[in-house]
């Protein structure tokens, strides 16, 4: 649902505008030092000669060494993942990475994917001199191997995944199995093994600290003479990254080799040799654009963030060359002298409000009019818009509190901040933006202005990405659901997203974002159209929160509970028991509906009512029948017993359904039945009497008058007796009708 995304929308260009300058704005800091290789042992034949002695460290050793330099060839895959939880939600990265070994050259291509990014990085080294490296398999820089150095390990050092073996690293080692292959368990020491990945988490991961490892596990598994079969580790450590602060995060991988001193090929070398032909070239910071993003970093903190920033602006949309536009007003204040890793979410304090013109809730209604049933119960929110408040509760739940154009408060919802910024994240590859100065997907332009403190910034997305939005707009459009949208906005391509900020006296001022395409047309040029476009303005001011939070909850509690009794009543009408106790429950839920107001009945279907009414009487109907009914055996029943059930029967429809799920499909046919058991005896021995019109003179038993005024009785209830009686009058040729033949017997039954 695309104005979800609204919501939030303030809090995550905040975010994002924090992270650009604090993930590219690192301090810096002095590097790791008494940075150590591991021990190598290099003529190591057969791993007895060391499991004997129970000399494990010697056969990790043996083991690097064979990986690094003694093996002629190999190639090797590893997978894994990186677990962790950053800010509102699971952070879980998959990581693939293959190398090639071929004589002295090297080569790995790595592959991590998760909800907030897609890392693809190559290497390629010949004779330990040139190395190539690439970050995003788009851009490529040459190094020394000095050069590279500075910033990451490389693979003609002894490590496994960059962590050190040696005898003071080596905390203890565990032999798991020595059959016809050797498995060994090394535990690491969470300092003296992590120099080399401290280094590269900081540098290359982009941590305001470095890492503080908790536990090391690596698994090396061989053959008898050390030909590597796989390793695996498990690690766990404390990362922090600038904004989100600390989290505990979770390394498991296995690698598995192959094809051991075989003929390898390296995939695409032949274009590998040429790159690596460039003269040799150090990463290199732009500095300029460094400064640019302190000096965005150091406008954001002139803001007030702790006691309240206001933010207001709009949206513009346009559509059929008309502008539309939606009006934002929003408080919110960041206290991070509260952040922790457990409760990261009561650092925020949030009240805002969204409001759309008449065209925007025009375009709203035709929304609603097509996803309806996707929408689910977020469709309320678009009933005769007109404004939405947001609240944000202190604790990781944000109210929606909807104003219709009559000023009513239909319902107020309610969602999780994670399930927000989940959405968020899983559309937007948020690490690519935040990131941008770093894999040059942005570059910053300072216009300076009327003297150091007042000056505007300008952001621009490179061509590559430019492109990789056009290609994916133009296949979005390419689907038939899309091609009606296509045809109204006269879309022909995507042109451009441009972004600005101002600083006004030192302090963020304003912020500007716009989605530009090239409108096509028959009868005229192209042109450049701006479709979406954001403008928000910031100033310091304190907000009452608490009061606010109150009275929504408030709100919410109300309303809710009415959704509660909704709920409550649907589930005992749509599972209807026959019994005193639900009775009793439906009874009570039915008096708490009575108290609603005119309003909260609203939410309620327009016939619930008399559902209830019904669901009640059915009930209790059955309940007084088989109060009767338990009285009687049915295999065995007089005429008195027939009047009595078939009167607590037929007096009332009773339910079918839920009196045969009561007494059994069997005892129900007899019930449904009883007519055939009735005990004709009385009458049809009297058939020859009625003669005449003096039934004084029939000379009747006292017991056939008892007997027919019963069948009698009976027939009040069930007219297929008295049916029964008129066929047999007719079949003995008496002219006398049934009628007659009742009030006759009655007046009998009265002289007793």
């Amino acid at each position: 649902m695309k104005k979800k995304t609204i919501k939030p929308l303030v809090i995550l260009l905040f975010f994002i505008m924090i992270s650009l300058c604090v993930f590219g704005c690192k301090k810096k800091e002095k590097p790791i030092t008494n940075v150590q290789e591991s021990t190598i042992i290099k003529n190591a034949k057969n791993t007895d000669e060391y499991i004997n002695k129970s000399d494990y460290k010697s056969v990790a050793y043996a083991f690097i060494y064979n990986i690094k330099s003694g093996l002629k060839s190999y190639e090797s895959e590893t997978n894994g993942t990186v677990k962790a939880k950053v800010a509102f939600f699971d952070y879980n990265i998959k990581f693939n990475s293959v190398i090639f070994k071929n004589g002295n050259t090297f080569y790995s291509k790595d592959d991590s994917k998760s909800t907030l990014m897609n890392v693809q990085n190559e290497f390629y080294m010949v004779d330990n001199e040139k190395i190539l490296v690439s970050r995003d398999l788009k851009k490529y820089s040459v190094y020394t191997l000095d050069d590279y150095h500075k910033t990451s390990y490389s693979f003609n050092q002894y490590l496994i995944m960059g962590y050190i073996f040696n005898d003071e690293s080596i905390v203890n080692s565990e032999l798991v199995s020595n059959d016809d292959t050797v498995e060994i368990k090394y535990t690491l020491d969470n300092d003296l093994a992590t120099d080399w990945v401290k280094l590269d988490f900081k540098t290359n991961g982009g941590l305001s600290s470095y890492p503080n490892f908790k536990k090391i596990e690596i698994t090396l598994k061989m053959k008898k003479d050390f030909t590597p079969i796989s390793y695996s580790i498990h690690a766990v450590y404390n990362a922090s990254k600038p904004v989100i602060g600390s989290t505990e995060v979770t390394q498991d991988g296995e690698c598995l080799f192959s094809k051991v001193n075989e003929e390898i090929t390296i995939p695409n070398e032949s274009s590998l040799i040429d790159k690596l032909g460039l003269s040799p070239s150090d990463i290199e910071i732009n500095t300029e654009e460094e400064d640019i993003k302190n000096d965005i970093l150091n406008a954001l903190s002139q803001l007030d963030w702790k006691n309240g920033v206001n933010i207001n602006g709009d949206v513009t949309l346009n559509l059929f060359d008309n502008e539309t536009k939606l009006n934002i007003d929003t408080n919110v204040a960041f206290d991070t002298s509260r952040l922790s890793s457990e409760k990261l979410y009561k650092i925020l304090s949030l009240y805002g409000t969204i409001e759309g013109d008449d065209t925007f809730n025009t375009i709203i209604s035709i929304i609603k009019s097509y996803a309806s049933d996707k929408l689910g119960k977020y469709s309320v929110l678009f009933d005769d818009f007109q404004k939405i408040e947001i609240v944000y509760d202190g604790d990781g739940g944000i109210y929606l509190v909807p104003t219709n154009k009559n000023e009513i408060q239909p319902v107020v919802l309610k969602a999780r901040l994670v399930d927000i910024l989940d959405v968020i994240v899983k559309q937007v590859d948020v690490y690519n933006v935040v990131t941008g100065a770093n894999n040059d997907l942005l570059s910053y332009k300072k216009i300076n202005g009327i003297d150091e403190k007042n000056y505007r910034i300008e952001i621009s997305l490179n061509q590559d990405t430019i492109d990789s939005i056009r290609y994916g707009l133009n296949k979005i459009f390419e689907d038939e659901k899309y091609s009606m949208i296509k045809t109204l906005l006269s879309y022909k391509d995507f042109d451009s997203i441009s972004i600005s900020l101002d600083v006004v006296d030192g302090m963020f001022s304003n912020f500007d974002i716009s989605f530009n395409y090239l409108k096509g047309a028959d009868s005229e040029p192209d042109k450049v159209v701006t479709f979406v476009k954001l403008h928000l303005e910031t100033s310091n001011k304190e907000f009452d929160y608490a009061s606010k939070i109150e009275q929504t909850n408030q709100l919410y509690t109300a309303y809710t509970s009415v959704f509660e009794l909704k709920n409550r009543i649907n589930e005992l009408l749509n599972n209807v028991y026959v019994s005193n106790k639900y009775l009793s429950n439906l009874n009570d839920a039915y008096n708490e509906y009575k108290e609603l107001s005119d309003q909260q009945k609203s939410f309620f279907e327009s016939n619930i009512e008399l559902s209830i009414q019904n669901t009640i009487k059915q009930v209790n109907d059955i309940l007084l029948f088989l109060d009767i009914y338990k009285k009687y055996n049915l295999e065995n029943l007089t005429n008195d017993d027939i009047y009595y059930l078939t009167k607590a029967y037929k007096l009332n429809s009773l339910n079918s359904r839920l009196l045969m799920e009561e007494i059994g499909n069997d005892n129900y046919l007899i019930v449904s039945d009883l007519e055939s058991r009735i005990d004709y005896s009385s009458f049809d021995s009297a058939l020859a009497k009625f003669n005449g019109n003096d039934e004084t003179s029939w000379n009747l038993t006292e017991k056939e008058i008892r007997d027919i005024k019963l069948l009698f009785d009976i027939s009040e209830y069930d007219s297929s007796v008295s049916n029964k009686m008129m066929i047999d009058l007719l079949m003995h040729g008496k002219s006398i009708d049934v009628e007659t033949l009742k009030t006759k017997i009655n007046n009998l039954y009265d002289n007793l």
